[in-house]
């Protein structure tokens, strides 16, 4: 897992949408084979697939991907590679968003949504410095347009220039000394220079100008967190998402913060409302995979790392979190193995990367796992035997209680009474077990039959032995004038 934290810049919107762009997903668009070689068809079954939305009001951006750009290949002109663009923004696939909006931009230097999505994908690629060199060419031509200034100096922030950023907010509050959005730049730009005083200071300086502004509280938030202090980062956040609850930044920070505290719920949440922003935003997946995971959504977890893999083969982290979800979680060893392997064998990597140092402690996993389930296989196995054996007892006991029974019974005159008394108690006992079958306690019960049977044998013995019970009578058939004792000699 890694966590990003992100501060929100300019909230100026950069190009436009597509008409009919904010529909489903998985849409099945059939056109002939005639109609699929053609541009129109094409564009119009990309808007179709656009339109169109999934149980879970999800778009199918990647299908209306490839409708645009086949329409954009056929000659489809700057409208289908400005949508191809924006669809392939929407799916993540960032260096296609690239080269459609440079396709459309280039086709015709004034269509402005092109030239605004652009510099903005340009962003997004990690080359701001060409969103810079956009921007700068747009206002020679129109040096008046504030919100564009302040594009600039949000891409010369991301750019790293920052001398000149100050210099360009600077020409700004010249004109408009209560620009919220340049302070808010301002305090991004001292973020990156790890300036957080002064971060904090412009951020609240853009609050007193907007104090509506959701960006500027994501930033108070970063800020705040880098410095520690965690519960007034996570005041800032929450704010930042009362004002505008799909805010992005402020989404992605919370998120993060969240699944380092083990907030699943809160966390999958954010990350939600930060892919109905950016659908095909590989660090939002990142953290909905984390937090699904953690809230055992396993499989939703799988298909999250699966799309990240698919549209960034090099994203080593999830593989990686792809293997831990497989190993940890699953108890899927196998899968967890092929998934390193995956990476092992698409990657150049060196014998002592971490990747094969993962794969031992899977296969490790993996053999404590197969002990431990040969382990609870036999004692599963003799618990089995030990009930088979004990409902045996209980079928034959029933037999044996009634055995003992009638030997008292037909005994009853000779046997002391207290004898007769405790086997008596012991007998029920057992029966109660027979009648229940508590196969558990068969066992136990037939150790005590079997200890008192031979009480009940020895005490019938000593009857047909003559001897009387304890404080009995003398048996009949004693010779009369006698006490028991031996006969009399013969006169």
């Amino acid at each position: 897992m890694r966590t990003v934290l992100i501060i929100a810049m300019s909230a100026f919107l950069l190009g436009g949408c597509p008409k009919g762009g904010g529909g489903g997903g998985g849409a099945k668009i059939k056109i002939s084979e005639e109609d699929s070689q053609r541009p129109k068809p094409n564009f119009d079954a990309g808007l179709q697939v656009m339109k169109a939305v999934d149980k879970n009001g999800a778009v199918d951006y990647a299908t209306a991907y490839q409708y645009f750009n086949k329409s954009a290949e056929l000659g489809g002109g700057k409208t289908a590679h400005f949508n191809a663009g924006y669809a392939a923004e929407r799916a993540g696939l960032t260096q296609d968003a690239v080269r459609h909006y440079k396709a459309a931009y280039d086709m015709d230097p004034a269509y402005e949504a092109a030239m605004f999505s652009l510099a903005r994908a340009y962003t997004e690629a990690g080359d701001a410095t060409s969103a810079v060199a956009l921007y700068k060419n747009y206002l020679t031509a129109n040096p008046t347009n504030q919100s564009v200034r302040n594009e600039l100096v949000t891409a010369l922030v991301k750019a790293k220039q920052f001398g000149e950023a100050q210099a360009e907010a600077q020409e700004i509050l010249r004109h408009d000394p209560k620009n919220a959005t340049v302070f808010r730049n301002l305090s991004a730009m001292y973020y990156d220079q790890g300036q957080l005083g002064m971060s904090q200071l412009t951020a609240e300086e853009a609050l007193k100008h907007n104090a509506n502004d959701p960006g500027t509280y994501n930033n108070m938030g970063v800020s705040l967190l880098i410095q520690s202090k965690e519960p007034e980062a996570i005041e800032k956040f929450k704010k930042a998402r009362e004002l505008d609850a799909r805010h992005f930044e402020a989404n992605m920070n919370l998120g993060w913060v969240a699944l380092n505290s083990g907030d699943y719920t809160l966390a999958a949440d954010c990350f939600s409302n930060a892919l109905a922003t950016q659908p095909g935003n590989n660090d939002a997946k990142m953290g909905m995979a984390v937090a699904s995971r953690g809230l055992g959504e396993y499989k939703r977890a799988q298909t999250l790392y699966d799309q990240i893999i698919a549209s960034e083969p090099d994203n080593e982290a999830a593989y990686f979190n792809a293997a831990t979800l497989q190993e940890v979680y699953v108890k899927d060893y196998k899968t967890a193995l092929a998934v390193l392997q995956s990476y092992a064998d698409k990657h150049p990597v060196a014998p002592t990367h971490e990747v094969y140092a993962r794969m031992e402690r899977v296969k490790k996993a993996k053999a404590e796992e197969d002990e431990r389930k040969r382990i609870e296989a036999e004692k599963k196995k003799a618990e089995e035997e030990r009930r088979k054996r004990n409902e045996e007892l209980l079928k034959n006991m029933a037999a044996q209680i009634n055995g003992i029974r009638e030997k008292l019974t037909m005994n009853q005159a000779c046997i002391d009474p207290m004898v007769s008394e405790e086997v008596g108690m012991v007998l029920e006992q057992a029966q109660m077990v027979v009648d229940s079958q508590e196969v558990d306690l068969a066992a136990d019960i037939q150790t005590m039959l079997e200890g008192y049977t031979p009480v009940v044998d020895d005490a019938i013995a000593a009857c047909a032995g003559g001897a009387a019970p304890e404080g009995g009578e003398t048996p009949e058939g004693a010779p009369e004038g006698t006490e028991g004792g031996e006969e009399p000699a013969p006169e």
